[in-house]
């Protein structure tokens, strides 16, 4: 920062390359909380730094409404000047590095399109820091996310079924408990017990779920065959009926339209709105994600750093909470 002597003219800098993430982090994420963790740095240290950049400035950047962190008129120019300077910086900084023919691909998927939700958002703030590799979000192997890792493909995947040989390095990311959706209108509403929906009243329903694992679906088909031998004590009458819809909002749009019960990841809940009912699931169940890599890691790739990066995201989205209505 320029001292105010060093010309006759000059006034003191207010604003650093600091001031500028810090504003955009925030306004991404919604709050300091989230942002701090976005930053990599203590939620108090962010708090500190906005309150002084509003003091040096002499303006409120941010107003809160309800639980988000919103941007004052003046600190939506900030933000969006923010936004274009640090794409700019960006890209300077990648045109004058004499390393950027150089760079390694780190390539990565997830078995779950779901978590295209909230992952790229992690991965973009992973690559802001290794401006030395290439990132590359592989979709077009999201189904078969293990045979395309095995086939050195990609590099890292995400996925709930993994490797389990000594050549693949694993680590839990995420545990994201299930809930179900469903119109108000729709019968499986009336079938609560005690305020939660046992996995047996989903005998008879059409069940929509995300393009899962043939795993996983066996795992649901055999909750509901026993939850409902439990409480009925007959085996139940008819295949359980499920459509695989690989696309979030599809799967939404057809519970509103009463074409089914969803049986989603929590981290869903956010994008849900008031048009469906949230069912809490009896007994609790999750989906347990993976990280997966192989071990030798040829490349040195920073997987250990991306991994914990995944993982602060994906409790950020998994500590989500919202009541049944």
């Amino acid at each position: 920062m320029k001292s105010v002597h060093d010309t006759d003219d000059a006034a003191p800098d207010r604003l650093e390359v600091r001031d500028l993430k810090l504003m955009r982090a925030i306004a991404e994420a919604g709050g300091v909380t989230r942002a701090a963790g976005r930053l990599h740095r203590s939620q108090s240290a962010v708090s500190h730094q906005l309150l002084a950049l509003e003091r040096d400035l002499g303006a409120r950047l941010f107003d809160r409404v309800g639980k988000r962190m919103v941007p004052t008129a003046a600190g939506a120019q900030l933000v969006g000047a923010a936004r274009r300077l640090l794409g700019e910086l960006a890209e300077l900084e990648r045109s004058v590095d004499g390393r950027r023919d150089a760079k390694l691909p780190l390539r990565v998927t997830s078995s779950c399109y779901t978590s295209y939700n909230w992952l790229p958002a992690a991965l973009g703030h992973f690559a802001e820091r290794h401006p030395n590799l290439e990132l590359d979000i592989v979709l077009d192997v999201t189904r078969r996310a293990v045979p395309a890792l095995i086939a050195d493909e990609i590099d890292v995947a995400i996925v709930t079924d993994p490797p389990r040989d000594d050549t693949w390095g694993r680590e839990v990311v995420i545990e994201s408990d299930l809930v179900a959706l469903a119109s108000p209108d729709h019968p499986v509403c009336q079938r609560l017990v005690r305020g939660a929906l046992r996995w047996g009243a989903l005998h008879d329903c059409t069940v929509l779920v995300p393009d899962i694992a043939d795993t996983d679906l066996a795992r649901l088909d055999e909750a509901v065959r026993a939850s409902w031998a439990r409480e009925s004590g007959q085996r139940m009458p008819a295949p359980l009926t499920v459509r695989k819809i690989p696309l979030t909002e599809a799967l939404l749009e057809l519970a509103r339209a009463g074409a089914g019960v969803v049986i989603i990841d929590r981290w869903v809940l956010p994008r849900v709105g008031k048009a469906l009912r949230i069912l809490p699931l009896h007994p609790t169940a999750t989906r347990t994600f993976h990280a997966v890599w192989r071990r030798a890691n040829p490349r040195g790739l920073p997987i250990a750093e991306l991994v914990e990066i995944v993982k602060q995201a994906g409790a950020s989205r998994t500590r989500h909470r919202r009541p049944v209505h």
